[in-house]
């Protein structure tokens, strides 16, 4: 084992022994930067965990690695600090559960029959609820979400020259779960903010309903920053996550079409407006500099968990009294896109202002309203027949 100094970090090496068919001394390195204490600590805490690791037959000398000591990695390497928060913890999870049912094979040892039947218990596997009744852990979206993520891990496998094939693309998840999609019309969601027109979830709505922004981003959103008034247009630049031990945090945008800027509605230019105009006299009045669109007097943004969780309760509260589905928050986003499908937006302008990656992500989530859209066209179409005759 060692550890030496390198231009602008440190380089750690451990002897892993001799690969008995090559008769080559096996290693493992790796370079910690930027030089300063953390990251000698850490370099000093990867080189003993390999080592232990080697001793405990974890690692041999072939290479052929423990799945779960790849995944980790491999997680090390390309996903830690490079993906959004939550992109993180979600990883995590479904790693934790590849490395339960898999994670003591070796990477070069496995199948893709071993694979098809992980995927097979997770879907048998099922939780107990307050109520005593049972349901599934995993729903085939979770499966499917897990699969992804293997098959991306398997093909660095690959790169890695670990393995000659990835064995996981072979393998079979279930299709997607077929969600119904929750949303309201117009009517709905006006007599909504009716409803909570004096609450502090009113303005979180409101920018929801007229953009399709999710609560992270409304709960980021700053005025000096990010809304362009006189040009019309908002600029998700930012996310906001929750990070245990750590608390609020303004998370970068990963994706170019997530910064995509968004224009402005109408009725969201005035309201802005007039929010903006309120948190100037605040300012004059109190001293504090109110940054965020959606926030408490004292200036603190609205959490993105407080978000959700109030529109819950109200819009629970709201369905119930009128007989209809509620909706989550990200039913507003729904809501958003479904309303612009039926006044006539097409797939392309509408993947743009939900900032999706690709137009596919916007065309399968809404499949179902395009069809609806489709039968009602053709009625239409009939009447105008019928109404000639």
């Amino acid at each position: 084992m060692a550890i030496r100094e390198v231009e602008g970090g440190y380089y750690v090496e451990v002897f892993l022994g001799v690969d008995e068919i090559t008769g080559k001394k096996v290693r493992k390195t790796k370079t910690f930067k930027p030089q300063n204490r953390e990251n000698l600590k850490k370099a000093k805490t990867w080189e003993v965990k390999i080592q232990e690791q080697y001793e405990n037959g974890e690692l041999t000398p072939k290479g052929d690695m423990a799945l779960s000591t790849f995944l980790d990695d491999w997680f090390e390497t390309f996903i830690k600090g490079k993906k959004a928060y939550n992109t993180e913890r979600r990883y995590n999870v479904f790693i934790d559960c590849i490395k339960a049912h898999l994670g003591q094979v070796r990477v070069n040892k496995l199948k893709t029959k071993m694979v098809d039947e992980f995927y097979n218990k997770m879907s048998k596997e099922m939780i107990t609820l307050k109520n005593k009744t049972t349901k599934r852990r995993y729903m085939d979206g979770t499966i499917l979400k897990t699969h992804k993520m293997f098959k991306l891990a398997m093909d660095q496998a690959v790169k890695w020259e670990l393995v000659s094939k990835n064995v996981v693309t072979l393998a079979s998840p279930p299709a997607d779960d077929k969600r119904k999609i929750k949303f309201w019309d117009v009517k709905t969601i006006n007599e909504f903010l009716e409803y909570i027109k004096d609450e502090t979830i009113y303005l979180p709505v409101f920018i929801a309903y007229h953009t399709g922004l999710r609560e992270g981003e409304i709960s980021a959103l700053r005025g000096k920053y990010d809304i362009n008034l006189k040009k019309g247009y908002l600029t998700v630049n930012h996310n906001m996550v929750e990070k245990k031990g750590e608390g609020l945090v303004l998370e970068d945008t990963k994706t170019p079409a997530s910064e995509a800027k968004v224009a402005l509605t109408k009725e969201l230019t005035f309201v802005l407006k007039s929010v903006l105009k309120e948190q100037k006299k605040h300012k004059l009045k109190n001293g504090v500099d109110l940054e965020y669109i959606c926030c408490w007097d004292d200036g603190r943004p609205l959490r993105p968990t407080y978000i959700s969780r109030t529109f819950t309760k109200f819009a629970k509260k709201f369905a119930e009294e009128r007989g209809i589905d509620r909706i989550t928050f990200h039913g507003l986003r729904h809501s958003h896109a479904t309303i612009l499908y039926s006044a006539g937006a097409d797939s392309q302008e509408i993947s743009k202002r939900l900032r999706h990656s690709r137009v596919s992500t916007t065309d399968d989530i809404y499949i179902h309203v395009t069809e609806e859209i489709k039968k009602s066209t053709a009625q239409i179409f009939d009447k105008a027949i019928d109404s000639s005759k």
